[in-house]
């Protein structure tokens, strides 16, 4: 009783309180003199990044990425949800596992939400990186509607992070130009919001001192194990019965989705009074050629047939989008494929906004034809 009578004496856990503080400090101090990796190792193309170290704009792993895929001569793929995966292959799969392409392969960013804007403040922070980096970004139409026209703090919170979205060098005119679409998010954020995000990098970056820093110091020959390659294997999407068909038997015709797909009401109309998406999309051509990005731009279909049958006061608005999408691009001589004729085609859609492995199959068409002449794969 004695002994811990003396153990829990204020006095005495004062003096161990003090002591853990400061060895803390001492750890959190020390670990911002672990030298980082240095990047440009990586000799093969990476596929993909971990998701985490976009968002917080993990520096050395971002250069190599970026790296990588120029060293290759690659492409970056950037879209929204119909650029994930897909049962039976998207159109970069089809881009990747094509014989008659050599030379070039299609590393990948994409996720629900993750619109052009989300990219910019990486770009920013990668400039000499991204200098003549390959670039091809799909358009989803869907994105000017009602729900989606607007910035998405939810999305913005997804992918990036407050503190990565400041800290650029950029003149009054380039600031104009480029960060239309990170003030529209960051002006969303309230003081608490700011003040967490800023705290959760921070937090982030010491504890990166030492299970990235250290860790890959000792070990150097362990830091390309965290990334995920491009396979130089090939799958065989040409064996699969449905390559380059549509799936009628699972395909409802008049609505031109799955017949498995029963949320029609998800379907919004566009919204015409918002801006948001153009003067997004104009500040990513901007950056891009500001940074000397080569990039090609996918102005993908949307579902004609089932807008048709659910809304036909709609069609009207995604028409006249499209047009004006086309106009924008061609306004600012931004290279363009223009995939809005597969729109009507059934078997091209799995929903009212995504297409299937068939559109897919259609859009791979349309882009190995025009890089074929444009790149002379």
């Amino acid at each position: 009783m004695n002994l811990i009578r003396s153990i829990y004496k204020t006095k005495t856990l004062t003096k161990n309180g003090v002591f853990i503080v400061i060895c803390g400090l001492v750890i959190l101090i020390i670990g911002y003199f672990i030298p980082d990796i240095k990047s440009g190792n990586i000799k093969k193309q990476i596929y993909t990044l971990n998701g985490f170290s976009t968002k917080y704009n993990d520096h050395t792993e971002l250069a190599d990425f970026y790296q990588s895929i120029k060293n290759n001569n690659g492409f970056l793929v950037l879209g929204t949800s119909e650029t994930t995966t897909l049962k039976g292959g998207n159109y970069y799969d089809f881009l990747n596992n094509d014989k008659d392409i050599k030379g070039n392969k299609f590393s990948l960013l994409a996720g629900a939400g993750r619109t052009c804007g989300i990219h910019i403040p990486l770009l920013l922070h990668h400039q000499a990186e991204v200098d003549s980096l390959k670039i091809i970004y799909f358009i989803n139409p869907v994105y000017w509607r009602t729900d989606l026209c607007d910035v998405s703090v939810e999305y913005w919170n997804r992918y990036s992070n407050y503190k990565v979205c400041g800290g650029f060098d950029l003149s009054p005119k380039e600031e104009k130009a480029f960060l239309t679409p990170i003030m529209a998010y960051t002006d969303k954020l309230n003081w608490f919001e700011k003040s967490a995000q800023y705290m959760e990098q921070v937090i982030r970056s010491a504890r990166r001192n030492y299970f990235h820093k250290l860790r890959y110091s000792i070990s150097p020959e362990d830091y390309s194990t965290q990334f995920r390659f491009l396979s130089s294997s090939k799958v065989d999407y040409t064996s699969d019965p449905l390559y380059g068909k549509p799936n009628l038997e699972s395909i409802d015709t008049n609505w031109n989705i799955l017949k498995s797909f029963t949320n029609k009401s998800w379907f919004k109309p566009i919204d015409k009074a918002s801006n948001y998406r153009y003067e997004e999309l104009t500040s990513f051509i901007k950056l891009c050629e500001s940074l000397g990005i080569k990039v090609t731009f996918i102005v993908g279909p949307y579902n004609e047939r089932f807008i048709t049958q659910y809304d036909p006061k709609s069609i009207g608005n995604y028409n006249s989008t499209v047009q004006n999408i086309k106009q924008l691009l061609t306004d600012y001589n931004a290279e363009f494929i223009d995939a809005t004729d597969i729109s009507n085609v059934v078997g091209a859609f799995n929903d009212h906004q995504h297409h299937s492995s068939y559109g897919a199959f259609l859009i791979y068409r349309k882009i190995k034809s025009q890089l074929y002449e444009k790149e002379s794969l």
